[in-house]
């Protein structure tokens, strides 16, 4: 099997805060992102794309019909032949414009590995815009947990170096929920959009959800979740400090409560997980701070 990061020198993000030269620099690998990122799976499909249309949409699957839902999609047949409402899905024909949602919240400025999950996330952030611009495509982002943290969408080699720019800064912003940024996304987006949303998605899995369902409305959804090492694995059993710079814990991993719960919490996310990739229009990526960039995987 090949993959889609082949040909892709190594690339492992690195500290604390991302620097700008960095971020400009991965210009030169927009092309390949795009491989990762399935910006062109589109043109590759279009031949095989389904005939039945709705509202320039394909029709996708019918699921069982939540309050909200536009009585207008209702999918009678399924209706009358299961006795239970049922909605008919479409996926938005693909447009000319990528949207990132990164998230830089202080949840994110953590690492024991190479480099801040937050760190990773721009780097990743930065290449959907690369990505956009070789494509010859608009862009646009939003960051949540940044004083700058709206791109509006327009041409990618500009849209791109001013996300590049906002990252690279650092200034501090409202830790807005990404239930709320989605929504703002969604709501200037037009049809069709494909979104890439980058987090460690450590939002509680009912607004996680409602995020991914506003995004997935308008067009195709991507989710790279960054996590750190330790979230992954434990370190031998020993006591571990750690800090934020202010205040001091020490992780004792010797503890069997804590390796049993920290077993919970990595099957509690991986399940979450599957449930977000289980979707139609939606993909999720998986990359560990530490590891190369562009080896990152389909979440197991």
């Amino acid at each position: 099997m090949i993959q889609a990061g082949a040909g892709l020198p190594r690339h492992v993000p690195r500290g604390v805060r991302p620097a700008l030269e960095e971020l400009l620099d991965l210009r030169r690998y927009g092309s390949g992102m795009r491989r990762l990122l399935a910006l062109d799976a589109d043109r590759r499909e279009g031949a095989r794309a389904p005939a039945a249309r709705s509202q320039g949409m394909d029709y996708v699957e019918s699921r069982p019909y939540s309050p909200g839902d536009d009585v207008r999609r209702i999918d009678w047949r399924v209706t009358a032949r299961t006795g239970r409402a049922h909605t008919k899905i479409f996926r938005p024909e693909r447009g000319g414009d990528v949207v990132c949602l990164v998230d830089q919240r202080a949840p994110m400025h953590f690492g024991t590995r190479a480099a801040f999950k937050s760190v990773v996330a721009a780097h990743v952030a930065a290449l959907a815009g690369w990505a956009a611009a070789a494509g010859g495509e608009r862009f646009g982002a939003h960051v949540a947990g940044a004083r700058a943290r709206h791109v509006p969408l327009g041409a990618a080699e500009g849209a791109a170096a001013t996300l590049c720019s906002a990252l690279a800064a650092q200034e501090p912003g409202e830790e807005e929920p990404l239930e709320r940024l989605a929504a703002l996304a969604a709501a200037e987006a037009p049809l069709g959009t494909r979104f890439v949303l980058v987090s460690d998605l450590a939002e509680p899995e009912a607004a996680l959800e409602r995020a991914a369902q506003s995004l997935r409305a308008r067009g195709e959804l991507t989710i790279v979740c960054v996590r750190d090492p330790l979230e992954l694995r434990l370190p031998p059993p020993a006591r571990y400090p750690l800090t934020d710079g202010r205040e001091r814990l020490v992780l004792d991993t010797a503890s069997a409560g804590v390796r049993a719960a920290h077993a919970r919490a990595l099957e509690a996310h991986r399940a979450r997980l599957h449930r977000l990739a289980s979707h139609p229009g939606t993909r999720c990526l998986a990359l560990c701070a530490g590891e190369d960039l562009f080896g990152m995987r389909a979440a197991a």
